[in-house]
């Protein structure tokens, strides 16, 4: 499979000032932002941090926006913000699904969307073409970014960070202490990326919250199989994709509540993680 490279905006990212300067801005349709140091051989992902609804869509809608608020994953662009490299959904997943093959990208069917009907009435072609548009940038976009750090290092690895909501995983999937991390692995080969995987795992354990006991674990609620991972490895073998869910912990699932000292202690725990097994990756190729 070839990496989706943009010519001229992947020469503009080689060019940007390392470190002090990072490159800024949106992507084609404005469905995320980022952040883009060449000197750093990895970028942190939040695909599922936005919330937004396109103007055309809200009528046709069913849910309410605390309905798709729960399947988000808020907060978690807070938590990679102070990473070097970093790309932010802003669009809600319930217009399209960034962690989805295209043509299951837009929730028509509620088996798309946890058994709920996210359109009463349904989105006509054009409208979910532009839907799709966006998640074709946001590929194109990561593919001349991964490009610029394979062209430098030689490898690279992608920290693609969501949330998962703890009741479910306890009511309904009657998954017994759902880990506060959970690292999914089923889509890599992990012969191959073996140290970096438990260096990984190493450094969640090491993140310390406010009252809350941190564990860790692998493949126990999710298995990492999404259309990120997927895409990106399928791309090159060179890239490492490291799919890892935070319970929320860091929120009040019931009515939404964020508890800004956990997510700041997320968000401090991250950048230092995300700092250390960066260099770390480097020195064990």
């Amino acid at each position: 499979m070839t990496i989706p490279c943009d010519p001229g905006l992947a020469e503009r990212l080689r060019r940007e000032t390392p470190s002090r300067n990072p490159a800024t801005g949106e992507g084609d349709g404005g469905g995320f932002s980022y952040r883009f140091d060449p000197s750093f051989p990895g970028i942190a992902t939040a695909i599922h941090a936005g919330h937004r609804v396109r103007e055309e869509l809200r009528p046709l809608m069913g849910i309410t926006g605390e309905q798709r608020f729960r399947e988000e994953d808020p907060a978690t662009d807070e938590m990679i913000r102070d990473c070097p490299s970093t790309v932010r959904g802003l669009d809600s997943r319930a217009e399209y699904d960034l962690n989805r093959p295209t043509g299951k990208a837009v929730p028509l069917t509620p088996e798309q969307f946890w058994g709920t009907m996210v359109y009463r009435q349904p989105p006509a072609e054009d409208m979910v073409r532009r839907s799709l548009a966006k998640h074709a940038a946001f590929y194109a976009f990561l593919g001349s970014a991964l490009t610029v750090l394979l062209e430098r290092f030689g490898a690279c690895v992608v920290y693609d960070i969501h949330s998962y909501n703890l009741n479910r995983q306890v009511r309904e999937k009657k998954i017994e202490d759902p880990p506060v991390f959970n690292l999914g692995t089923a889509a890599l080969d992990r012969g191959k990326w073996s140290r970096p995987i438990d260096h990984w795992l190493e450094r969640l354990r090491g993140i310390s919250l406010p009252g809350i006991p941190v564990t860790v674990a692998e493949n126990k609620v999710f298995g990492g199989g999404g259309e990120l991972c997927r895409r990106l490895t399928g791309w090159d073998p060179r890239i490492l994709v490291l799919p890892t869910e935070i319970a929320k912990v860091y929120m009040d699932e019931a009515d939404g509540v964020i508890f800004p000292d956990v997510v700041k202690a997320l968000g401090k725990g991250l950048e230092r993680a995300v700092a250390d097994h960066a260099d770390r990756f480097l020195s064990g190729l």
